[in-house]
């Protein structure tokens, strides 16, 4: 795996980060609550007696948790109600933004889709502990092996949450349907998350975290990047070049505060762009994301003669991620900032 400009920053986040995100412990079920839905037995005349008895009646059938009571019942992006019985701790998701958004969160799951490439590829991981992850499967989900873990709960990532297929998997265990919404972005989808596994707190702490290591970063970059323009493009194929605004990489306010070159997209979702358009816009630097596997294709764009007429080529001012530097996810996200923030400004 390729080594990030930035470890030993992104190590220290992460002990930041998970350092608040320790286990939960069980509140007893108040007994005036108890009493209230539990029938008491006019046989009983000690009311010492009958508040005890009502209480361990209740608690068999209900669960406090540090702010959720369980059974627990989470609306998904689909519109469905699912009901959660216990606190989520055996958790299976099919997408990789949601394995980062659990990581964040403290929460190793038990089995994700693509997991073995994602742990020997995705540089967005160092510094976490992803060992014992089971592949779920890398095109389809091993429902055999997904029945064997016998999960708590399923998050499932689809394209059109309202139609999503997951009728297999409610077999299985509960699913949760995440859709658009969360896809392309992080802090949605971390806080989502963290209503179903009970972690709501901690969220909101990673999202203020990270909201003050992008100031401190836009500051650093204010006074020691001089403001040149900066283009991220992931390279998805021959003569496939696709580009998004990221606020976190071009906000003024919120992210790091680079400027775009005149003509770069204003959307949020990636859109293909030609390298006659490159061309045009001619950034200052250029940050390439290149997916495991696909070597070739930007060995082949380096040779490349218009590509070699750019500016940034010819300044030395190209930088090559991996598919990290492409996802709007949330640990995809931190190791994209910290990589060109130290790009930017590594003397």
């Amino acid at each position: 795996m390729k080594k990030s400009l930035s470890i030993i920053t992104i190590g220290m986040l992460s002990f930041s980060l998970l350092v608040g995100c320790g286990s939960d412990t069980t509140k007893e079920a108040s007994t005036s609550d108890a009493t209230t839905t539990t029938e008491v037995s006019e046989n009983k005349t000690d009311n010492a007696s009958n508040e005890e008895e009502t209480k361990d009646s209740k608690t068999s059938q209900t669960q406090d948790v540090k702010g959720l009571t369980y059974p627990y019942i989470y609306t998904d992006e689909a519109g469905r109600e699912v009901t959660i019985e216990k606190e989520p701790t055996a958790i299976v998701t099919n997408y990789l933004p949601l394995w980062e958004s659990l990581t964040l969160l403290g929460i190793k799951p038990l089995a994700v889709s693509g997991a073995e490439n994602y742990i020997a590829t995705w540089d967005a991981f160092e510094g976490y502990d992803v060992s014992d992850v089971q592949d779920l499967g890398q095109k389809e989900v091993n429902l055999e092996l997904l029945a064997q873990l016998q999960p708590d709960i399923i998050l499932s990532q689809s394209y059109d949450a309202a139609n999503a297929e997951i009728e297999n998997f409610e077999k299985i265990a509960p699913v949760a349907v995440f859709g658009q919404k969360t896809k392309m972005d992080w802090r949605a989808s971390l806080r989502e998350v963290a209503k179903i596994v009970n972690k709501e707190e901690e969220a909101e702490k990673i999202i203020t975290e990270i909201a003050d290591k992008l100031a401190t970063e836009r500051e650093k970059l204010a006074s020691e990047y001089d403001g040149q323009t900066v283009m991220q493009f992931s390279l998805m194929g021959e003569d496939k070049y696709f580009v998004a605004y990221r606020p976190d990489l071009y906000d003024k306010e919120t992210g790091l505060g680079l400027n775009v070159p005149e003509g770069y997209t204003s959307s949020e979702t990636y859109e293909q762009i030609s390298m006659e358009a490159i061309v045009q816009m001619n950034p200052d630097y250029i940050f390439v994301n290149v997916f495991d596997g696909d070597e070739a294709l930007f060995e082949a764009l380096e040779e490349n003669t218009v590509w070699q007429s750019l500016k940034a080529v010819q300044d030395g001012h190209v930088y090559r991620l991996d598919g990290g530097g492409h996802a709007p996810s949330a640990l995809a996200t931190l190791y994209t900032v910290n990589f060109i923030t130290d790009a930017l400004t590594t003397k």
